[in-house]
């Protein structure tokens, strides 16, 4: 009894030290979606001249909501209202924002038009100007990069219709799985991923936090329908102004519908089905298929949760190099590699040629009756991987659902102090479904653009870590445009480590940095075969160089990638 009880002793140590718990589903679920969600923008914004006196940026309708790819060419899911002002078009807008500019005139100049005859009245409005009119119709990745989009499928705002597809010009995006919702169970547990207004908070967090989606978690509780007859999943899970198009995704990372609508009282909010989203794709006549950046995304993670880190970083190398967009797979390949140099990588056990190696690898102990018996099965599988327990390194903690507190709505105006009233109140979308008190939840949160004000994304668009941007005007990436951050990117071949991927011989692994340095904007060589230039190879291949708007980064030769910086937009 006494060699029985040592080895049943032995084996339980054994499965303990083996034995972790896997990260929930609900975080495995959260951590695979987010770099497919991405922000939406759809908005107007004007400047209008008064008398020779120009308003800057006084008039805007639409606002922000979320989006995700649904198939690797760059076609995106949303809700319809989200980009509604787009899909009505340029004229509409303008008719909007004028009104709006009229509120504001007869409230702020009400004493003085008093004082005024008619004539004088309509020559004063005869004088107004639209002189400045910027389209906001792109999505930011939460990488910071800028798309812009245009509507392909656009439904009813404010029904059980409220979907739309648009379309960016993107290749191997990770996209994510439609489900059929028609499946769905009261009691099923989603995860919803978004960008909510609520979450911004640009006085309290980083820069950086403008680009990261959130999650909150909660169940299916109830299955309706609306008066047109579509499917209606109302929802748990606390969803927002923002959250307006986002996906809601069950425990095997399928979408099942749309965040759409919601109500004052959080937990009784409501999503457009998938089986509707559906009827778009199909109207589009667009073939969903399975996304290899996720698949291999997906199998990344996995490894990485069972501590198998070099076939995790042969994973994420390829996401990079597939979507150099790719909000996470960089941080994840350095976090794989800490890991390593850390001893933590996971190896198979050692064979020491003892009782308990030879019980645990090859084959079956039964304990029983007094005695011990070997079975011998032949070659057995490796014991079950490690995962690690607790939050997952380089990402926050899962399904924290922000504190509940009352939404005050972004105003569409000119800014003014908290303790000022607004000119005028944003547009309301009509109570959907004739639901007391349901609202659209993307487009209050808003534009508030003006002097001495930093809303929205940032004046660059690209997201706040944005400084400027890199044009490519030469070579296979022409076109193509990448945020600028003061923290510096990497232009070069080897995928995982370069943010800007140049598939050219011509250039090295990795071949020049850009950023900030000593408070100035700098080019630096990276010690490259063929060199870096600025503006003119005939000035020589340069070591460091300070840059400035318009400049030109070379990469080897003009053909081979050219980058224009643009600073500030």
């Amino acid at each position: 009894m006494g060699l029985v009880m040592r080895v049943a002793c032995a084996l339980l140590i054994v499965g303990a030290v083996t034995a972790h718990a896997e990260p929930p589903p609900q975080q495995k679920v959260a951590l695979t979606a987010k770099p497919s969600v991405v922000r939406v923008w759809g908005a107007y914004i004007a400047t209008y001249e008064i008398a020779g006196q120009k308003i800057p940026d006084c008039c805007a309708v639409g606002g922000t909501g979320t989006g995700f790819f649904i198939t690797a060419d760059g076609y995106i899911a949303t809700n319809a209202h989200v980009v509604a002002d787009i899909a009505d078009g340029e004229a509409v807008a303008k008719g909007k924002m004028y009104q709006q500019l009229m509120d504001i005139v007869r409230k702020e100049l009400a004493r003085e038009m008093a004082r005024m005859s008619d004539a004088q009245i309509r020559q004063v409005l005869d004088e107004i100007k639209l002189v400045d009119l910027e389209k906001r119709a792109y999505v930011v990745l939460p990488s910071g990069e800028k798309l812009e989009y245009e509507v392909v499928q656009y439904g009813k705002p404010g029904t059980g219709r409220d979907a739309a597809i648009i379309k960016v010009k993107t290749d191997n995006a990770p996209a994510l799985p439609i489900g059929d919702s028609s499946r769905s169970q009261v009691a099923d547990q989603i995860v919803v991923i978004g960008y909510p207004g609520v979450a911004d908070l640009r006085e309290l967090l980083d820069e950086k936090s403008q680009l990261q989606a959130t999650v909150t978690e909660g169940a299916v509780s109830s299955l309706k329908h609306a008066n047109s007859g579509e499917q209606i999943l109302q929802i748990s899970a606390p969803i927002t102004h923002g959250n307006s198009g986002g996906p809601a995704l069950d425990m095997t990372g399928n979408v099942i519908g749309l965040a759409t609508f919601g109500t004052d009282v959080q937990g009784f909010n409501f999503l457009v089905a998938s089986s509707t989203l559906q009827e778009y794709v199909k109207a589009a006549k667009l073939e969903l298929k399975p996304s290899k950046t996720l698949a291999e995304w997906r199998t990344g993670l996995d490894h990485y949760w069972a501590d198998e880190y070099t076939p995790a970083i042969d994973n994420f190398r390829e996401v990079a190099s597939l979507f150099p967009m790719h909000s996470d797979a960089e941080i994840m390949i350095r976090q794989s590699n800490e890991a390593k140099k850390a001893g933590k990588e996971k190896k198979p056990p050692a064979n020491n040629g003892g009782l308990i190696a030879g019980l645990v690898i090859g084959g079956v102990v039964v304990v029983g009756g007094g005695g011990l018996v070997l079975a011998r099965r032949g070659k057995k599988a490796a014991p079950k991987p490690v995962t690690p327990t607790g939050p997952v390194p380089g990402f926050p903690p899962p399904h924290q659902p922000p504190p509940q507190q009352p939404y005050q709505p972004q105003m569409y105006g000119r800014v003014q102090s908290p303790s000022q009233q607004p000119p005028f109140a944003p547009p309301q979308m009509p109570p959907p479904m004739g639901v007391p008190g349901a609202q659209g939840i993307a487009k209050t949160v808003a534009i508030q653009q003006g002097p001495n004000q930093s809303g929205g994304i940032a004046p660059t668009a690209f997201g706040s870590l944005a400084i400027g941007s890199l044009q490519c005007v030469r070579g296979m990436l022409q076109g193509h445009r990448f945020a600028l951050t003061a923290t510096g990117i990497i232009v070069g071949r080897q995928p995982g480590v370069a943010h800007v991927l140049v598939n050219d011989h011509r250039a090295s692994g990795k071949h020049v940095w850009i950023g900030i340095d000593q408070g100035k904007l700098v080019a630096i060589d990276q010690g490259t075969t063929n060199g870096t230039y600025i503006n003119d190879v005939m000035r020589g291949r340069i070591t460091r160089a300070e840059l400035r708007d318009g400049d030109v980064v070379i990469v080897g030769e003009p053909d081979c990638c050219s980058l224009q910086v643009r600073l500030g937009g």
